[in-house]
């Protein structure tokens, strides 16, 4: 458990509110994560997403990606929305690669997934990359509550 993120004593396994702290939330937002939902059979889906952390009308934090189709990660969170996110970090500069990992349970809304995508996209790579396309369909946002936070980098005891 990392305390530090979590801005809670060290022990907790599981927590609501969380709020995440400005160098898990850059970390987040400047890095692609993978997402892993679970398949029918209980085996794992992985997939590659980029993820934003958006604060919730209650001031906690979620994890926001885009899909612009209904992907087997959607249906797998509609039947059972227990999540893992996973980011690792860029920076070598010591023996350990920092990484961040996140349980949560996740949640399926219609729509706005080329907005956030725009939102996205725009500042990594610039205007005109032509993503998401002009006559992008309104896609899903899968929002995650976030439960449990770990990994080893500067978030961590």
């Amino acid at each position: 458990m990392d305390a530090e993120i979590a801005d809670l004593p060290r022990g907790m396994n599981t927590i609501s509110p969380m709020k995440l702290n400005d160098t898990a939330r850059q970390l987040l937002g400047s890095n692609p994560a993978t997402l892993v939902t679970i398949n029918r059979d209980g085996s794992s889906q992985v997939s590659v997403v980029w993820i934003v952390v958006q604060r919730t009308p209650d001031g906690d934090d979620e994890l926001v990606t885009a899909h612009l189709a209904d992907y087997l990660k959607l249906r797998n969170i509609r039947r059972d929305p227990r999540v893992s996110v996973t980011v690792v970090s860029t920076d070598r500069s010591g023996p350990f690669t920092p990484w961040l990992s996140i349980k949560g349970t996740a949640r399926v809304e219609e729509g706005g997934a080329p907005e956030l995508l725009d939102e996205l996209v725009t500042p990594m790579f610039g205007p005109g990359t032509g993503f998401p396309p002009p006559d992008a369909p309104p896609g899903y946002l899968t929002r995650i509550t976030i439960e449990k936070v770990g990994g080893v980098g500067p978030w961590a005891s």
